[in-house]
Order: C-alpha cells, then structure tokens, then sequence
C-alpha cells in the first residue's frame, strides 16, 4: 500500500478547510473554522473529543508513516 494516496487525501482535506474559512470569512454566511471549533468546545463531550481526532491525525500522518 503506498502512501501516495493517503497524502492526496489530506492534502484534499486541507484545501477544503481553506476554502471553508476563506468563504466564511468573505462571505460571513457561515461560520469560521475557529468560531465552529469554539462552539464546539462549549459542549461537555467536545474537548476530549477533539483531542482524540488531534491525536488520530498526528499519529496517522506523523508516526505511521515512520520505517521501523
């Protein structure tokens, strides 16, 4: 399995946050990654959560990809 297209797949991900933020921040009819990301930690059950998923990423991305 090669990495090729698991690197496409975030590099996909990435512009699409981008261009997320760019039309919430120009268009303001809907929210910024880091208002959606504020209201989120608002919740109870977010900020484990999100660490999960940070943590997720980087060990998906970072660690894996490593030669042992």
């Amino acid at each position: 399995m090669t990495r090729t297209p698991t690197i496409w797949g975030y590099a996909v991900l990435a512009v699409a946050a981008v261009v997320y933020q760019l039309a919430g921040l120009v268009r303001r009819r809907t929210v910024t990654l880091g208002e959606a990301v504020s209201l989120l930690k608002t919740r109870r059950a977010a900020p484990p959560l999100l660490l999960v998923g940070w943590l997720w990423l980087g060990w998906h991305t970072f660690v894996r990809g490593t030669p042992g």
